[in-house]
């Protein structure tokens, strides 16, 4: 039991990531998916501990552990409260886990946050009695004001930012304001994270050196894009400043040595000032950092991008989405066509591999729309793809939209963006789209050019072995 200076007891949280096998989101091609540190939770964590409540962190996800031992693990720890955070892909598991706590210890307040709970709030309420208090948005100071009035006993009716449970009412607390400025934030709690390089690394796409691990520099994003939950961060952009994100990058090759980067920002190029600087400082303080990043196509300059690519920069990611103009104008995506394919170019001539991020079963899709975007696959200087099944996610405006443009269920259940249970659009069906999906993946990788760019990935034991079981896993997609 934890006490402060003076011998009084410190109120204990334990925040939670909840189990979930990686093969149920992505199919047989788990073994190349990502298995990334929860960064939202470790700065929750390090918030916590900041204003002195003793903290922990159990990520069953990276552990690989069971809902019955993760229910285990937390009530080992005796915390007084357990903060759960989940996505829509989780938030049975993460309600499962929430009774099973509840049963063993009624004594423990659980919290819900993440971006299901702040998407659709009353509905998740109502469907899962277990959670009494949920956090909407943004949390790293609703959490303090939320701790420090149920340990005072007081009223939580006047914090702003929450959803609350009272007997059979439920009720939504004023909108929270977003944090402007995030460099009065702790860095994240990567100590309370299972052993940052041994449980965590990036998809064997996104992997240049070793040891890596996820870094998110901002919040926020301009895109209107349909398909798109912007119910945590939403359209105001905000950044760490450029000397934030050099600390925080010295502070990961420090204490954990860490070579390679993938920056997830939604939009890591909006911030063009703030990007030369980390960019110059990185080259002029000779740090040995290998990176990649999200981008949009409509962000980025011949100019830069050959200063990102100096800097380490090896990779940039491009939502490209659709190869079907009509496709992307029905998804708000605001851009061209031309515009994905120009980007694209001018990233190859400034010396970066590039990954185009597609979805298929898109709102308006047929099979002529298909057609288009496996020609453009085919066409563009792509080194590296991804793609998903498009799916209505509660939050993004296109969850209100899906039943206008197909067959949609709402299930959350069926929440999962490598198969098509969730949506089909109007005049294809669940196996056509299937068929195509897997069509897409062959399309991009069964080619001479992408197999040699792969066989240069096994240099390395640890992305060898990332690269060989995704492979497998690849196979077995293919022959299923």
């Amino acid at each position: 039991m934890a006490k402060d200076k003076w011998g009084k007891r410190m109120s204990k949280i334990v925040f939670l990531n909840s189990p979930q096998n990686l093969s149920e989101l992505y199919n047989e091609l788990g073994d190349a998916g990502s298995e990334l540190p929860p960064l939202g939770l470790a700065i929750l964590a390090a918030v916590t501990r900041e204003k002195g409540y003793d903290t922990k962190i159990i990520d069953a996800l990276a552990l690989k552990i069971t809902i019955e031992k993760t229910i285990n693990a937390i009530i080992a720890e005796k915390p007084d409260y357990l903060g759960i955070t989940s996505t829509t892909m989780s938030i049975y598991t993460a309600a499962e886990v929430a009774e099973g706590v509840h049963k063993a210890n009624p004594k423990i307040r659980i919290i819900l946050g993440g971006p299901h709970i702040t998407a659709v709030p009353e509905e998740t309420m109502n469907i899962f009695p277990i959670f009494e208090i949920g956090v909407i948005g943004e949390a790293e100071d609703t959490i303090i004001e939320l701790l420090n009035a149920l340990d005072e006993g007081k009223s939580i009716n006047k914090i702003h930012g929450l959803i609350i449970r009272e007997k059979e009412k439920i009720m939504l607390t004023d909108k929270r304001k977003p944090i402007m400025d995030l460099d009065r934030m702790p860095f994240p709690a990567w100590d309370m994270l299972p052993n940052l390089v041994k449980y965590y690394q990036p998809a064997a796409d996104t992997m240049h050196r070793y040891p890596a691990t996820l870094l998110i520099t901002s919040r926020g994003c301009t895109g209107q894009c349909i398909f798109c939950d912007r119910s945590v961060f939403g359209n105001l952009c905000r950044c760490y400043s450029a000397d934030y994100v050099i600390r925080m990058i010295k502070k990961l090759q420090q204490d954990y040595g860490i070579k390679e980067l993938f920056i997830e920002d939604d939009n890591f190029l909006l911030f063009k000032k703030r990007l030369k600087e980390i960019c110059e400082r990185i080259i002029s303080e000779k740090i040995d950092i290998t990176w990649s990043c999200l981008g949009r196509v409509d962000t980025i300059d011949e100019e830069l991008l050959k200063l990102m690519n100096k800097a380490g920069c090896w990779q940039i990611n491009f939502g490209c989405e659709s190869g079907s103009q009509k496709i992307l104008d029905i998804l708000n995506k605001g851009v061209k066509k031309e515009q994905i394919e120009e980007a694209i170019k001018m990233a190859r001539k400034a010396g970066m591999d590039v990954k185009g991020l597609f979805m298929l079963g898109n709102f308006g899709e047929t099979k002529e729309t298909i057609e288009e975007t496996l020609k453009f696959i085919r066409k563009i200087p792509l080194t590296d793809f991804h793609i998903t099944c498009f799916t209505p996610l509660p939050g993004a405006a296109a969850y209100n939209l899906a039943e206008k443009y197909g067959t949609f269920d709402k299930d959350w259940k069926k929440t999962n963006m490598f198969n098509a249970d969730n949506f089909v659009p109007h005049g294809l069906t669940k196996e056509e789209l299937e068929k195509y999906y897997k069509k897409a993946w062959m399309a991009f990788y069964i080619r001479p050019r992408i197999i040699v760019n792969y066989i240069g990935k096994l240099r390395h034991p640890q992305i060898r072995k990332k690269v060989l079981k995704g492979g497998m896993g690849f196979v077995k997609f293919i022959l299923k």
